[in-house]
C-alpha cells in the first residue's frame, strides 16, 4: 500500500507541524504544539456566570486533560448547590457561550479546539442560555 498507510497520528501530526518554505515549523504549528495539553497536564478552567446564575467564589480551576466534562459539571453544580437557594438548581454548562460539549468529552480535547487566551471558558446558568 505504500507509505500512506501509517499511523493516523503520525500524519495527523505532520499536517498539524506544517513546515514554512525554509524547512522550519510554521509559527502556528509551534504555538499550537506549546499550548494544546498532554494527557497528564491541566487544563485551565475559568467559569463564568449568565443571567441569574450565581458567582462562584472561586472562578478559575484546573483539572487534569484527560478528565471528562462531567467533572467540570459536578464541580460547578455541586459549588452552586452548596447553597441553600440553589439546593435543587439545575445548572446548564456552555462553552464559549455556544454550545453544551457531551458530559464524555475529554477536557484536553474541549482546550485545544475552544480555549481563549489560555484557559477553556465555561459559561454556566441556571437556565438554558444558548445552544
Amino acid at each position: 500500500m505504500g507509505d500512506s498507510g501509517g499511523a493516523g497520528g503520525e500524519d495527523a501530526s505532520r499536517d498539524a507541524g506544517a513546515a514554512t518554505s525554509d524547512g522550519h515549523a510554521s509559527p502556528a504549528a509551534v504555538t499550537a504544539a506549546a499550548t494544546a495539553p498532554g494527557k497528564n497536564d491541566k487544563v485551565r478552567i475559568f467559569a463564568k456566570n449568565v443571567g441569574n446564575a450565581p458567582i462562584l467564589k472561586t472562578t478559575e480551576f484546573s483539572a487534569s486533560a484527560a478528565s471528562s466534562f462531567s467533572r467540570v459539571i459536578l464541580h460547578i453544580q455541586n459549588k452552586i448547590r452548596g447553597s441553600e437557594a440553589h439546593k435543587d438548581a439545575t445548572v446548564h454548562l456552555f462553552i464559549n457561550q455556544s454550545f453544551s460539549p457531551s458530559p464524555d468529552e475529554q477536557l484536553g480535547d474541549l482546550y485545544k479546539c475552544f480555549q481563549t487566551d489560555g484557559r477553556l471558558v465555561v459559561d454556566y446558568a441556571l437556565m438554558e442560555a444558548w445552544g
